[in-house]
């Protein structure tokens, strides 16, 4: 058999903070692109939009601004998320070391009879 180790609380949680870091910034450019096409200027009668879709508003950003200028303002969505992945994480952590008699206890979705 193998040998388990007891899962650290402190990796846990900082396993969860990471992890919401990599949520934000995977996700940060689609949101970025969203509310850039939600907040464009409507326009002028026989003018075309400022963006005519989902991909022209990613060219146009990163001509523009570079491939950084889909992170925009992703400091505060890192601030509010990352504390909130930790604390999921040290909880389900914690919870599932409630649930083992002992500490050589593997947890399955399956009752032993």
């Amino acid at each position: 058999m193998t040998e388990t180790k007891p899962v650290n609380p402190i990796k846990t949680f900082f396993a969860g903070g990471v992890g919401g870091v990599c949520l934000v910034a995977a996700g940060q450019p689609f949101d970025t692109i969203k509310v850039r096409l939600q907040t464009m200027p409507l326009p002028a009668a026989g003018q075309s939009p400022l963006y005519t879709g989902t991909i022209d508003c990613a060219m146009q950003t990163i001509r523009k601004e570079s491939v950084f200028g889909l992170y925009k303002g992703m400091a505060a969505p890192i601030v509010g998320v990352t504390p909130m992945y930790a604390v999921c994480f040290l909880g389900f952590g914690v919870g599932k070391r409630l649930q083992m008699k002992s500490p050589d206890d593997q947890l399955t979705y399956v009752l032993k009879q």
